[in-house]
């Protein structure tokens, strides 16, 4: 199949349309046999930064001219099955290739390991009367109502808010949502608005947001989609506010992510559709254009973003282009829920790669320590990392 049709068949189910049982079959041979084709390229050259460089070109290729049709229009892509398939099947084929190039030591050292599970949809919402709900032990259905907001969880798990009746008293009361590490979570907020949580993050909200101004507070790392809302009885739309430690975003309607984790040197706001602007503590401001990225560490910057990588949680997927041991070991510990052990000195090495946020553990492991950089050992709920 020539690349072409290959990428008109990502496009059909990136638009949340139904692939026939032979198209679904068509994708997953094509996928297979350009995965098979990067690695056939690259079979006589031991080195596995480049393959991955070859890989993450093919797919950022692809992935490019997807973008380019779609530049005014992002939405989340479920794939469902057939994503899930073909995410296990670059797994596999680069596992493959990991296993050859690295014989069999790790893979018997992995094999008497026991695996870490990835993280899944967990989360607690606190109240506003203090008490505590845990979301992913709650029944579908209506789990609470405040002032005439009724809280309900869908047969998906996503939490809704849903106005019935006139405001009541607790109308201006915040809510909280937070995910701990090995979690994430997904709400609809009480103006239509969607947050993806990824973990150890959390979000408070009014139960109802007033007519002027909506305002949240964040900490971790949120995903936005924001829903449009007109002034009532004014020209222009009700303006969005998300807080973080010393960081204002105002936005209208739009999507883009904040990572704002305390460990992280730095918040990134990445804005990918509609235009948010970006405001810090001490004055400095900045507007952003979709596809662009502030960084604020002292100083506000702005730069091109990498949308796929910074997105790639969204999706599911973990992206690493260039990414340091630490960087790399910060997202582990929050999404697996391990404590990571490593010399100073190994963490500024770097790596490319890419891989479902669906697998334990031990497909990470396996990604570091075919480098040759690096040795990994699991010992409980511990990484230890060493050169």
């Amino acid at each position: 199949m020539n690349e072409d049709i290959y990428r008109k068949l990502w496009q059909k189910l990136a638009d949340g349309k139904e692939l026939s049982g032979e198209e679904e079959e068509q994708l997953r041979k094509a996928h297979r046999q350009m995965l098979e084709k990067e690695l056939e390229a690259t079979a006589n050259d031991l080195s596995l930064d480049h393959e991955e460089e070859r890989g993450m070109a093919m797919r950022r290729k692809v992935d490019q001219q997807i973008a380019d049709r779609k530049r005014k229009r992002f939405r989340l892509m479920n794939f469902g099955r057939i994503a899930a398939a073909l995410l296990v099947g670059f797994t596999l084929l680069a596992a493959t290739y990991w296993s050859w190039s690295d014989q069999t030591s790790n893979t018997e050292q992995l094999a008497s390991q026991t695996d870490i599970l990835p993280g899944r949809n967990k989360a607690l919402l606190t109240l506003s009367d203090g008490s505590v709900i845990s979301l992913n032990d709650a029944k579908n259905g209506t789990i609470a109502v405040q002032g005439g907001v009724h809280i309900e969880k869908d047969k998906t798990g996503n939490i809704r808010y849903t106005a019935k009746g006139e405001p009541g008293a607790t109308d201006v009361a915040l809510n909280t949502i937070a995910t701990p590490n090995g979690g994430q979570y997904r709400i609809t907020l009480p103006d239509g608005s969607i947050a993806m949580l990824n973990a150890a993050s959390s979000l408070s909200y009014p139960v109802r947001f007033s007519a002027n101004e909506r305002r949240v507070k964040m900490t971790g790392e949120v995903y936005f989609e924001i829903e449009k809302l007109q002034l009532s009885g004014k020209k222009g739309n009700v303006p969005f506010f998300v807080e973080t430690e010393g960081q204002l975003i105002q936005v209208l309607g739009t999507h883009f992510n904040v990572n704002a984790y305390g460990n992280e040197g730095a918040i990134r706001t990445t804005l990918v559709e509609g235009s948010v602007k970006v405001s810090a503590r001490d004055g400095q401001s900045a507007l952003l254009k979709p596809g662009e990225q502030s960084l604020l560490a002292g100083k506000l910057d702005v730069q091109q973003a990498d949308i796929q990588q910074q997105l790639a949680w969204v999706s599911g997927d973990f992206v690493f282009r260039g990414e340091t041991l630490e960087g790399v070991m910060r997202q582990v510990a929050r999404w697996y829920d391990v404590e990571i052990d490593y010399p100073p000195h190994i963490g500024s090495l770097r790596f490319n790669g890419m891989v479902s946020r669906s697998q334990p553990l031990s497909v990470i492991v396996k990604m570091i320590q075919a480098t040759h950089k690096a040795s990994v050992t699991i010992k409980g709920r511990r990484l230890i990392v060493t050169d």
